[in-house]
C-alpha cells in the first residue's frame, strides 16, 4: 500500500502526462474524486420575467435524481463568480443578456446524504451554493432546441415550485417569491 503523499505525488505526475490543469477543467472523475474531499462552491440563478415567473430546468442524474432544478453551476478554480453566472446563463438557459442584482439573494448549504442510486455516496455531497437574483426582458424567449417537457435541460417559466421539483432544491421555497 502507498502513502497519501505518494499517491498525490503519482496524481500530479498524471496530471501532468494527461495536460490536466484545475482552471480549464478536472475532467469528471477526477471532480467527482475532488468532491469527496470537500465542498463545492456553487452559483445558482433564480432567472424572474417581467410577469414574475422563474426558469427551472429538467434534471434527470445519479446524484441528485429526476426534476426540476434551478439552474446553476460549480465555480471553477481561479474563476470569477460574474463569470460562472453568465456561462451557467448562456449554456443553461441560452440567456446573453440580463440583469444580475449586485448582492447575493442568499446563501444555501445543501448536504446530500444516503440513497443515491451511485457508488460514492460522498460525490457532490455538499454544496455551498450562493443564489443570484435576475432578470429577463420580455424579449427573452426560451429556445429548447426540440426537447419536449420530461428531456433533460428542458427549460420553463413557474410561477411556483412544481411537484416534482428536486427534494434536496425544495430549500428554495423559502427564497422564490
Amino acid at each position: 500500500m502507498i502513502s497519501v503523499s505518494e499517491a498525490i505525488e503519482l496524481l500530479r505526475q498524471a496530471m501532468t502526462e494527461e495536460d490536466i490543469c484545475a482552471q480549464h477543467g478536472l475532467g469528471e472523475e477526477l471532480f467527482l474524486f475532488a468532491s469527496t474531499l470537500m465542498p463545492v462552491v456553487n452559483v445558482d440563478l433564480l432567472v424572474y420575467n417581467d410577469d414574475g415567473q422563474f426558469l427551472l430546468s429538467r434534471r434527470n442524474d445519479p446524484h441528485s435524481g429526476i426534476g426540476w432544478h434551478v439552474p446553476g453551476g460549480c465555480v471553477r478554480f481561479k474563476e470569477s463568480i460574474g463569470h460562472r453566472i453568465r456561462e451557467v446563463a448562456r449554456q443553461e438557459l441560452g440567456i446573453t443578456e440580463m440583469v444580475v442584482e449586485n448582492a447575493p439573494l442568499g446563501l444555501l448549504e445543501f448536504l446530500i446524504n444516503e440513497g443515491r442510486n451511485i457508488a460514492h455516496q460522498d460525490e457532490r455531497s455538499h454544496f455551498i451554493t450562493i443564489v443570484y437574483k435576475c432578470h429577463v426582458g420580455r424579449d427573452f424567449i426560451i429556445d429548447n432546441h426540440g426537447l419536449s417537457d420530461n428531456d433533460v435541460g428542458f427549460v420553463k417559466w413557474f410561477t411556483k415550485l412544481p411537484e416534482d421539483m428536486l427534494e434536496i432544491q425544495r430549500k428554495y421555497g423559502r427564497i422564490i417569491r
